[in-house]
């Protein structure tokens, strides 16, 4: 098995990364690192664990052999570089980093160990997501033109995700996954990008309150839209195709799940169920799209499988470095009013 430490215990940590790696058999949750002794102390209680004060005491236990870094995100280069030329292979939470030069410093680090990298985007297996890259991938839509991809909520940031410091803008949370998911859709290379940073209402909060960025690839937008002030629903899919449009709402059902401690539970509502709609004139038709029901599970059981050698990685540090390209290339377009040349993406 593949002993396995968790740097850091807060909300990424405690209710992503330490039950999903506990449901891998290839995968052996080893111990957790926090800084608090409290939270230290919960850590092991919770999962059975041992707790480490800090990673250069998780570096030097002999039997560790995967570094997970689940920490704010301006934190990130500098602890997976250092996890990494510890000769550990490692995964960072997303966003991978706060600018291209922290990512390319990660990637090198990986070069010179000969060690894994790879990032968080577990939110390639939600079920919209997949749902709508078959739609695609059956040419149910025809040629795509327009895709809005939107998360927008009420609800103002914990802790150190108001602040820009330590987590970057209001895209560098749910954004990270919305491009990432955007670039995997194989529209090919972006072109250009533009984009806004609207305040947040609350005191002390400068990272943001709404955010948006549009995605110029050859012949299609795609518009990234989050969001901490909006009380109004908006769809999670808005997608407009040559012969159809498909339209779907709600967050994928497996963080509640998970959260609530079973993420096989996690269910759809039926009035979450994507729509197609097709057809010309009179005859247009509306009809329901079956969900295609992903797993969190595929993000660590590839892991493990590529660190044992049977398959290659899913999610690559280049993958996550092109997002971080995005998100640096949007500040520039927001702080400026205008678009910012590409090409990102293959």
């Amino acid at each position: 098995m593949i002993e396995t430490v968790v740097v850091g215990h807060g909300l990424a940590g405690r209710a992503f990364h330490c039950p999903l790696i506990r449901r891998q058999p290839e995968l052996h949750l080893h111990g957790v690192v926090a800084r608090d002794p409290a939270v230290r102390a919960e850590a092991e209680s919770l999962w059975g664990v041992r707790g480490f004060a800090s990673l250069d005491e998780a570096l030097r236990d002999p039997h560790v052999q995967l570094v997970v870094i689940a920490t704010p995100h301006d934190s990130h280069a500098e602890l997976a570089v250092r996890a990494l030329e510890a000769g550990r292979d490692c995964v960072v939470d997303k966003v991978m980093a706060l600018s291209s030069a922290e990512a390319d410093r990660m990637i090198a680090a990986r070069d010179s160990s000969g060690r894994m990298l790879s990032v968080f985007h577990n939110r390639r297996w939600d079920w919209d997501f997949l749902t709508l890259q078959r739609l695609l991938t059956e040419g149910r839509l025809g040629r795509p033109v327009l895709f809005e991809s939107a998360v927008c909520r009420y609800a103002p940031p914990r802790s150190w995700r108001g602040q820009t410091s330590a987590a970057g803008t209001i895209l560098h949370d749910w954004g990270a996954h919305l491009v990432d998911q955007a670039l995997q859709l194989g529209l090919g290379p972006c072109r250009r990008l533009s984009a806004w940073i609207l305040p947040a209402p609350w005191p002390g909060v400068d990272s943001g309150g709404h955010g948006r960025i549009v995605l110029e690839f050859d012949g299609v937008l795609f518009q990234v839209e989050n969001s901490r002030i909006c009380r109004l629903e908006r769809p999670r899919w808005w997608v407009v195709g040559s012969d159809g449009g498909f339209v779907k709402y709600g967050v994928d059902p497996q963080e509640d799940a998970l959260r609530a401690g079973d993420i096989d539970r996690a269910a759809e509502p039926p009035e979450h169920r994507g729509r197609l709609v097709s057809g010309e004139g009179t005859g247009l038709r509306s009809d329901e799209v079956e969900t295609v029901r992903g797993h969190w599970d595929a993000y660590y059981a590839n892991v493990a499988a590529h660190l044992l050698g049977r398959a290659p990685l899913a999610v690559t540090a280049e993958q996550g470095r092109e997002v971080v390209r995005v998100l640096d290339a949007a500040i520039r377009a927001a702080d400026t009013c205008a678009s910012v040349e590409g090409p990102w993406g293959d």
